[in-house]
């Protein structure tokens, strides 16, 4: 097979996933064997049963053992940052690379002051802390903004260049390595959600919370995902439910780059490590109201995989998110496509979305089914294709829904498009690609283009729930394929597109053209 139509099957082949069709509980090493074998699920709701679930999480929490607790960004799996026992049966319960730092949740800025290097002693503690971080946590927190800080005290270290010639101390409460991975700076968030915050209060514990799934796969945004990945024989103690989360994507790591000149002084720049819940375009305002000029030439802050790249962080990083494969549904594909009406050409044919489901229904679909005749040929089944598009998309192409499968998802039907845009069928196919009405093809949407902030709530969420379907009478759990629509870059689409990019393993969307017949 050759031709324009072999070369877009080869490509899609590409995005098959890498992951086993299982993930197996490791063995359990010694720090783990007294460790629970299911989680709690404890509810929040009303004031007397939190009450009684903060109590539980707590007694649990200073035992050593993880608790799952809601975050305004997504789910959390918390343990002392203080003791390395608690720390690494969250890397356990994970199966979290044990160079993949962890982010610190902390309640208060008095609690702040305990983990980072200061200049004077007891009462007269003044932390070091960056100059542009103050402003940043006066606006941002409590919020969806982690800021990584130096602890470090050698005379070379980052606190040592802001304290000048002042002489520094280590941190009252010493953080786990584990924590930090052995990196000579800590990453801490002050998160809003309310149920966090009296977590934190309650237990008196700075807690080391990633993201409460299984390492590589989508974020949780709701304690039912928090148990579909960590609710057997992973060690975790309990589950808050606090319902679902407002922001849905993780929070923005900012990283402070001190001047070559006069770090003492608050010169400096700061970079973006990982999109989030805060954004950019919102720290650049931040920043010109504080009166720092140090955005650049171009009055925008450097973000990490737009502006630049560091080989040196990607082997080494000090935040979650830079080394790793993330998002990763189990099951399905993800493909990251665009609508580019008006883009084919003879030379360079763009396939409409009709053509890409039918191809996808063969390239990734089941296989073929063998009779119980002999003299029979083998029956192709079609894959289950799975749509996260936005609103206008969806109109655009004419897509409507046949039949409510939640409240979120609907099975649909794709009219066929205006014309064939790829000129070569498959030649291992005698009859050719499968009908459209014979793909069963289901839709999450990722609402309004204009409202990224509604596509950040529905992405992990969307991937999980198509991952995880079930077709009655069908064979096999969740759809094969998931279609992701490219959004644009900007705000809270960044991050989107940030977790989007890494889930289908690409750096660009697939265009395909908008086609259908009237």
């Amino acid at each position: 097979m050759t031709g324009p139509f072999a070369r877009t099957r080869i490509l899609f082949r590409q995005f098959r996933p890498m992951l086993p069709d299982t993930d197996p509980i490791p063995a359990f090493p010694d720090f783990v064997r007294d460790a629970p074998a299911r989680p709690q699920l404890l509810r929040t709701s009303p004031e007397s049963t939190l009450a009684s679930s903060l109590e539980t999480a707590s007694k649990l929490l200073h035992d050593g053992n993880p608790v799952a607790f809601p975050t305004e960004t997504v789910y959390g799996l918390g343990g002392s940052a203080l003791s390395s026992t608690a720390v690494k049966r969250i890397f356990w319960a994970k199966g979290r690379p044990a160079d993949n730092p962890l982010i610190v949740h902390i309640s208060s800025r008095e609690m702040l002051v305990d983990l980072l290097p200061s200049q004077g002693q007891d009462d007269k503690r003044k932390p070091v802390i960056p100059p542009m971080y103050e402003a940043l946590m006066d606006r941002f927190w409590p919020g969806p903004l982690s800021l990584i800080f130096p602890i470090a005290t050698d005379r070379r270290s980052k606190a040592a260049r802001i304290a000048a010639k002042q002489p520094l101390h280590p941190p009252r409460l010493k953080i786990a390595d584990e924590v930090t991975a052995k990196q000579p700076s800590v990453c801490i968030r002050m998160p809003s959600h309310p149920i966090a915050l009296s977590l934190i209060r309650h237990a008196n514990l700075p807690l080391a919370a990633p993201s409460a799934n299984l390492s590589t796969r989508p974020s949780p945004t709701s304690a039912a995902h928090v148990m579909a990945d960590l609710g057997q024989g992973r060690g975790v103690g309990a589950v808050l439910d606090g319902g679902e989360c407002e922001v849905g994507v993780e929070s923005t790591v900012v990283d402070w780059v001190p001047s070559e000149d006069d770090a003492a002084s608050g010169e400096g720049s700061l970079r973006v490590l990982r999109a989030g819940g805060v954004t950019a375009e919102q720290i650049e305002a931040c920043l010109r109201d504080a009166g720092f000029g140090t955005a650049g030439e171009t009055g925008r802050i450097q973000v990490y995989a737009r502006d630049f790249r560091s080989q040196e962080l990607e082997k080494k990083p000090t935040t979650p998110g830079m080394k790793y494969m993330h998002y990763s549904p189990q099951n399905a594909s993800v493909v990251l496509v665009t609508p580019a009406p008006g883009t084919s050409t003879r030379e360079q044919p763009v396939p409409s979305l009709q053509e890409l489901v039918q191809l996808v229904a063969v390239t990734h679909g089941p296989g073929f089914e063998l009779s119980d005749d002999f003299g029979e040929p083998p029956t192709v089944i079609p894959a289950r294709v799975g749509l996260m598009f936005t609103d206008s998309t969806l109109d655009a192409l004419k897509i409507k829904p046949i039949a409510a499968i939640s409240p979120a998802c609907s099975r649909v039907r794709i009219p066929p498009p205006a014309k064939t845009f790829l000129p070569t069928q498959p030649a291992d196919l005698d009859d050719g690609l499968p009908k459209l009405d014979d793909i069963e093809i289901l839709s999450y949407p990722l609402g309004s283009r204009d409202r990224p902030m509604e596509a950040a709530q529905r992405l992990f969420a969307g991937l999980r729930f198509l991952d995880s379907y079930t077709a009655p009478g069908k064979k096999g759990d969740g759809v094969h394929v998931i279609f992701v629509e490219a959004i644009p870059e900007e705000g809270v689409g960044l991050a989107v597109m940030e977790r989007a990019k890494k889930a289908a393993g690409v750096s660009e969307a697939m265009p395909f053209e908008v086609s259908v017949k009237e």
